[in-house]
């Protein structure tokens, strides 16, 4: 120690961190010279000693100098221990992020962790930096959507305000709750829909290769009796009625939404929103041609009809706007895309390596039937594990490398299964909570509001005759 320190080595020493004393010897401090307690011991003034603590008293109670921090004192005793025993250890039950910002404020480097400790802190503090981040992001959306929803005060703004967060915020009230399930009901009656349409299973007997002009009717369709056509047309008809009024009920469903948002630029920007509208056109189009299919106009039209039917199973992905779990699976995949990214390209060495090696073991047996692709496409699906082709290898090194293909593919494909599913779990229950949060966070500020309107200063000031004069006050005055 400098002999000029207020603190020789052999003083004893008080720190008061939060009400809780800690009595230690001022040699202590010697081996770690740039942490805060280390400068505060080595300090020559009573002026230089109160710029590292937040009180300083020359003799206690005990007569030993005395060092206040107003600090909690859970965690202080793990930083004692690094200039006691040279190494540092933590607590598992205090949040890795205060641990991060005590170890910041008393100078103690973090890579002095313990290996026992590290393997719990480093992660704990990525995954507290990324909700904190997330969790910021949140709030600033939220305060940006607040100012971007301002309808203003006007009736017709209320009623705006009203339908908007009655089709866009099923958490917000019993009726926006009942639109949403009313709006399940219609996808899943849509989707049923396009699944027991004719169309769906044989797309072509809707629409056949047209003739010029009308199509006429021949002897054969003469043949069939009323009663008959009427009882193989009324479920068809009744599937077109229950489509045709999910349609309705989407098209309706988008106006209200378009009409009554704050900005139509951004609305229409909103995938989910494109979805819903890509949803809904197809509808209309197969609807039109349908009634000119019998003119020549739309004669090779037929596969434009088709694909436009088919887009119209674009509906079930309005099931993510009504499920959060659907929702945290898009972002799992959003965040997880280096450890899939990682796998694809594993996958993708794997079978052309594979595809490679039994491509030359069965090319001289299989002449002709065993080309490059087929190797290509075996292996794929014997690395995935499906197992579907019409080709197999016959010879003993084709078997071999079969099978050592089908195990490789096995350990491959599991390896990122826990990381993605354990993603999924946190993000799902992180998110369960935060919405809880952010539902009681806005009651609590619409509570807060009113009560300030109604503590708002209201005066009235009557005059008799200009002589008496007294005011009333509502709520402070």
């Amino acid at each position: 120690m400098d002999e000029k320190c207020l603190f020789p080595p052999d003083t004893l020493v008080c720190f008061n961190v939060g009400g809780q004393k800690h009595q230690v010897l001022a040699k202590n401090f010697s081996p770690f010279p740039n942490s805060r307690l280390s400068k505060l011991i080595r300090s020559k003034t009573t002026e230089e000693i109160k710029s590292f603590c937040d009180r300083y008293v020359e003799s206690d109670e005990s007569g030993l100098p005395q060092f206040f921090f107003d600090r909690n004192w859970g965690g202080f005793g793990a930083i004692l221990d690094v200039y006691r025993i040279g190494t540092l250890h933590i607590d598992v039950n205090v949040c890795a992020l205060l641990t991060h910002k005590d170890l910041i404020y008393w100078g103690i480097d973090e890579l002095m962790l313990e290996p026992c400790c590290a393997l719990k802190y480093y992660p704990e503090i990525e995954v507290g930096l990324k909700e904190v981040e997330l969790e910021d992001s949140k709030m600033k959306e939220e305060e940006e959507r607040e100012k971007l929803e301002n309808f203003g005060y006007s009736q017709i703004a209320k009623v705006r305000k009203y339908l908007w967060n009655l089709t866009e915020y099923p958490e917000r009230s019993k009726g926006a709750q009942i639109f949403a399930y009313l709006s399940l009901t219609m996808i899943i009656i849509s989707t049923s829909c396009f699944i027991l349409s004719p169309s769906s299973s044989n797309p072509s007997s809707t629409f056949p290769e047209f003739q010029v002009g009308p199509i006429n009717s021949t002897d054969e369709d003469v043949s069939i009796t009323s009663s008959e056509k009427h009882d193989a047309e009324s479920p068809i008809l009744i599937i077109e009625i229950f489509d045709s009024i999910t349609a309705m009920y989407f098209t309706f469903e988008f106006a209200v939404r378009f009409i009554c948002s704050p900005t139509k630029i951004a609305f229409l920007k909103d995938p989910m929103n494109i979805i819903d509208l890509l949803a809904i056109i197809p509808y209309f189009i197969s609807f039109i041609l349908t009634n000119l299919e019998d003119y020549r106009i739309i004669a090779r039209a037929g596969k434009i009809i088709r694909l436009t039917r088919v887009l119209r199973i674009l509906r079930i992905f309005k099931l993510v706007r009504h499920f959060a779990g659907l929702q945290s699976l898009f972002y799992t995949v959003k965040q997880a895309y280096k450890e899939l990214g990682l796998l694809l390209v594993m996958i993708g060495v794997s079978v052309l390596t594979f595809s490679f090696l039994v491509y030359f073991a069965e090319k001289d047996v299989q002449t002709g039937s065993w080309t490059f692709l087929e190797s290509f496409w075996w292996g794929l699906m014997t690395l995935t594990t499906v197992g579907y082709g019409t080709s197999s290898p016959s010879t003993p090194a084709g078997k071999i490398i079969g099978g050592v293909c089908a195990l490789f593919g096995m350990f491959t494909l599991t390896l990122p299964i826990p990381i993605v599913v354990n993603s999924f779990a946190s993000f799902y229950k992180n998110r369960m909570w935060r919405n809880e949060v952010a539902i009681k966070r806005r009651q609590k500020t619409k509570e807060m509001k009113m009560n300030n309107s109604k503590q708002s200063e209201v005066t009235f000031t009557f005059s008799d005759t200009g002589k008496n004069i007294f005011t009333i006050c509502y709520g402070t005055c």
